[in-house]
Protein backbone atom coordinates (compact mmCIF):
# COMPACT_ATOMS: atom_id res chain seq x y z
CA UNK A 1 0.00 0.00 0.00
CA UNK A 2 1.02 3.80 0.10
CA UNK A 3 0.05 5.53 3.33
CA UNK A 4 2.47 8.35 3.04
CA UNK A 5 5.23 9.88 0.99
CA UNK A 6 7.82 12.17 0.61
CA UNK A 7 8.30 15.45 -1.81
CA UNK A 8 12.20 16.65 -1.23
CA UNK A 9 11.55 20.92 -1.67
CA UNK A 10 15.02 21.36 -3.14
CA UNK A 11 14.74 18.80 -6.10
CA UNK A 12 14.75 20.82 -9.03
CA UNK A 13 12.50 17.78 -11.14
CA UNK A 14 9.86 18.58 -8.04
CA UNK A 15 10.05 22.35 -7.87
CA UNK A 16 9.22 22.87 -11.17
CA UNK A 17 6.09 20.73 -10.84
CA UNK A 18 4.91 22.11 -7.96
CA UNK A 19 5.38 25.82 -9.44
CA UNK A 20 3.37 24.81 -12.15
CA UNK A 21 1.01 23.66 -10.13
CA UNK A 22 0.73 26.65 -7.62
CA UNK A 23 0.15 28.86 -11.15
CA UNK A 24 -2.51 26.91 -12.89
CA UNK A 25 -4.37 27.60 -9.10
CA UNK A 26 -3.78 31.10 -9.58
CA UNK A 27 -5.18 31.02 -13.19
CA UNK A 28 -8.40 29.05 -12.19
CA UNK A 29 -8.33 31.67 -9.30
CA UNK A 30 -7.65 29.50 -6.29
CA UNK A 31 -5.66 32.41 -4.31
CA UNK A 32 -6.64 31.58 -1.03
CA UNK A 33 -5.50 28.02 -0.53
CA UNK A 34 -2.54 27.04 1.64
CA UNK A 35 0.63 26.16 -0.78
CA UNK A 36 1.35 22.91 -2.04
CA UNK A 37 2.84 20.57 0.79
CA UNK A 38 6.15 19.21 0.31
CA UNK A 39 8.13 16.77 2.80
CA UNK A 40 6.40 14.03 4.51
CA UNK A 41 2.72 14.17 2.70
CA UNK A 42 -0.31 12.96 4.68
CA UNK A 43 -3.76 12.04 3.17
CA UNK A 44 -5.97 15.20 2.55
CA UNK A 45 -2.96 16.78 2.15
CA UNK A 46 -2.87 18.51 -1.31
CA UNK A 47 0.14 17.91 -3.31
CA UNK A 48 1.64 18.65 -7.28
CA UNK A 49 0.36 16.00 -9.64
CA UNK A 50 0.81 15.61 -13.34
CA UNK A 51 -2.13 14.79 -16.06
CA UNK A 52 -2.86 14.69 -19.85
CA UNK A 53 -3.27 18.26 -21.73
CA UNK A 54 -4.53 18.20 -25.24
CA UNK A 55 -2.20 16.94 -28.18
CA UNK A 56 0.15 14.77 -25.49
CA UNK A 57 1.16 17.66 -23.47
CA UNK A 58 1.15 17.62 -19.96
CA UNK A 59 -0.83 19.40 -17.44
CA UNK A 60 0.11 20.16 -13.63
CA UNK A 61 -2.22 20.38 -10.99
CA UNK A 62 -2.66 20.50 -7.09
CA UNK A 63 -5.11 17.85 -5.90
CA UNK A 64 -6.00 16.17 -2.51
CA UNK A 65 -5.29 12.81 -1.88
CA UNK A 66 -8.00 10.55 -0.70
CA UNK A 67 -11.65 9.91 -2.13
CA UNK A 68 -14.45 10.42 0.56
CA UNK A 69 -14.64 7.27 2.42
CA UNK A 70 -17.51 4.72 2.49
CA UNK A 71 -17.82 5.28 5.66
CA UNK A 72 -18.04 9.14 5.74
CA UNK A 73 -14.98 9.15 7.88
CA UNK A 74 -11.60 7.59 6.54
CA UNK A 75 -10.49 8.63 2.61
CA UNK A 76 -10.29 6.03 0.49
CA UNK A 77 -6.33 6.65 -0.26
CA UNK A 78 -5.23 3.50 -2.42
CA UNK A 79 -6.69 1.51 -5.24
CA UNK A 80 -5.70 -1.99 -5.98
CA UNK A 81 -4.90 -2.22 -9.71
CA UNK A 82 -5.86 -5.36 -10.21
CA UNK A 83 -9.76 -4.91 -9.76
CA UNK A 84 -9.26 -0.88 -11.02
CA UNK A 85 -10.66 -2.31 -14.50
CA UNK A 86 -13.77 -3.80 -13.02
CA UNK A 87 -14.93 -1.91 -9.85
CA UNK A 88 -17.57 0.95 -10.15
CA UNK A 89 -16.15 2.89 -8.13
CA UNK A 90 -12.69 2.88 -10.63
CA UNK A 91 -13.22 1.78 -14.10
CA UNK A 92 -14.78 5.01 -15.85
CA UNK A 93 -12.00 7.01 -13.78
CA UNK A 94 -9.02 5.21 -15.00
CA UNK A 95 -10.08 5.03 -18.51
CA UNK A 96 -10.46 8.96 -18.19
CA UNK A 97 -8.87 10.21 -15.16
CA UNK A 98 -5.58 8.83 -15.01
CA UNK A 99 -2.44 10.95 -12.98
CA UNK A 100 0.95 10.65 -12.13
CA UNK A 101 2.37 11.31 -8.44
CA UNK A 102 5.37 12.42 -8.50
CA UNK A 103 7.44 11.92 -5.07
CA UNK A 104 11.16 11.56 -3.77
CA UNK A 105 10.27 7.86 -1.93
CA UNK A 106 7.42 6.95 -0.25
CA UNK A 107 6.97 5.30 3.27
CA UNK A 108 6.28 1.77 4.43
CA UNK A 109 6.17 0.06 7.97
CA UNK A 110 7.43 -3.64 8.79
CA UNK A 111 5.94 -5.59 11.44
CA UNK A 112 8.51 -6.55 14.07
CA UNK A 113 6.38 -8.41 16.91
CA UNK A 114 8.95 -9.54 18.92
CA UNK A 115 9.89 -5.75 19.31
CA UNK A 116 6.35 -4.61 19.87
CA UNK A 117 6.66 -2.19 16.92
CA UNK A 118 7.04 -1.46 13.14
CA UNK A 119 9.71 0.06 11.26
CA UNK A 120 9.41 2.95 9.02
CA UNK A 121 11.22 2.00 5.91
CA UNK A 122 12.25 4.88 2.92
CA UNK A 123 11.03 3.04 -0.43
CA UNK A 124 12.42 4.52 -3.53
CA UNK A 125 13.83 3.76 -6.85
CA UNK A 126 17.83 2.83 -6.84
CA UNK A 127 18.71 5.03 -10.00
CA UNK A 128 17.02 8.23 -9.60
CA UNK A 129 15.89 10.72 -7.02
CA UNK A 130 12.36 11.01 -8.28
CA UNK A 131 9.46 8.44 -8.47
CA UNK A 132 6.40 8.08 -10.37
CA UNK A 133 3.33 6.85 -8.88
CA UNK A 134 0.09 5.83 -11.30
CA UNK A 135 -2.95 7.55 -9.81
CA UNK A 136 -6.71 8.10 -10.54
CA UNK A 137 -8.71 11.19 -9.81
CA UNK A 138 -12.39 12.64 -9.53
CA UNK A 139 -13.67 15.91 -8.64
CA UNK A 140 -16.12 15.84 -5.47
CA UNK A 141 -19.07 17.76 -4.62
CA UNK A 142 -18.37 20.49 -2.41
CA UNK A 143 -14.46 20.24 -2.97
CA UNK A 144 -12.22 23.19 -4.78
CA UNK A 145 -9.71 20.64 -6.33
CA UNK A 146 -9.75 17.15 -7.38
CA UNK A 147 -9.00 14.30 -5.36
CA UNK A 148 -6.66 11.89 -5.88
CA UNK A 149 -5.63 7.70 -5.09
CA UNK A 150 -2.38 5.52 -5.42
CA UNK A 151 -2.61 2.72 -7.44
CA UNK A 152 -1.09 0.02 -5.60
CA UNK A 153 0.04 -3.56 -6.54
CA UNK A 154 1.55 -6.88 -5.50
CA UNK A 155 5.34 -6.09 -4.07
CA UNK A 156 8.45 -6.81 -5.82
CA UNK A 157 10.32 -9.43 -5.37
CA UNK A 158 13.12 -7.86 -3.38
CA UNK A 159 10.99 -5.79 -0.47
CA UNK A 160 7.98 -8.02 -0.41
CA UNK A 161 9.66 -9.06 3.18
CA UNK A 162 9.04 -5.22 4.36
CA UNK A 163 5.02 -5.12 3.25
CA UNK A 164 3.08 -7.53 0.38
CA UNK A 165 1.69 -4.28 -1.15
CA UNK A 166 3.09 -1.21 -2.83
CA UNK A 167 2.59 1.58 -5.27
CA UNK A 168 2.22 1.04 -9.11
CA UNK A 169 5.24 3.07 -10.36
CA UNK A 170 6.03 3.21 -13.68
CA UNK A 171 9.28 3.94 -15.52
CA UNK A 172 9.97 6.74 -18.55
CA UNK A 173 7.69 5.13 -21.38
CA UNK A 174 4.91 4.06 -19.15
CA UNK A 175 4.58 7.63 -17.85
CA UNK A 176 4.12 8.91 -21.03
CA UNK A 177 1.52 6.15 -21.88
CA UNK A 178 -0.77 6.45 -18.72
CA UNK A 179 -1.08 9.90 -19.61
CA UNK A 180 -1.76 9.40 -23.45
CA UNK A 181 -5.61 8.51 -24.61
CA UNK A 182 -6.74 5.32 -25.63
CA UNK A 183 -3.74 3.77 -23.21
CA UNK A 184 -3.75 0.09 -22.81
CA UNK A 185 -4.03 -0.04 -19.17
CA UNK A 186 -3.24 -3.90 -18.48
CA UNK A 187 -0.11 -3.58 -20.50
CA UNK A 188 0.84 -0.61 -18.36
CA UNK A 189 0.60 -2.12 -15.32
CA UNK A 190 1.81 -5.32 -16.46
CA UNK A 191 5.07 -2.96 -16.76
CA UNK A 192 5.09 -1.28 -13.34
CA UNK A 193 8.84 -1.15 -11.91
CA UNK A 194 10.23 -3.99 -10.14
CA UNK A 195 13.58 -2.04 -8.83
CA UNK A 196 12.58 -0.55 -5.85
CA UNK A 197 15.20 -0.41 -2.58
CA UNK A 198 13.87 -0.10 0.90
CA UNK A 199 15.60 0.59 3.68
CA UNK A 200 14.78 1.96 7.59
CA UNK A 201 14.56 6.09 7.36
CA UNK A 202 17.57 6.11 10.39
CA UNK A 203 19.85 4.49 8.20
CA UNK A 204 22.92 6.73 6.38
CA UNK A 205 22.10 8.06 3.57
CA UNK A 206 18.39 8.00 3.63
CA UNK A 207 17.92 11.60 4.46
Amino acid sequence: MCGRFFVAVDDPELREHILKAEEESRQQGLFDLPPIKTGEIFPTEHVALIVAKDFGQRRYQRMKWGFSGFDGKRPLINARSETVMDLPTFRDLVRENRCLIPASYYYEWMKRPALKQSIKNIMRDPKSTTLYMAGIYRQEPGERVPSFVILTRQAARGIAGIHDRMPVILGREEQRAWLSKGADIPAILGRAMEDIMGMPEEEPGFQ
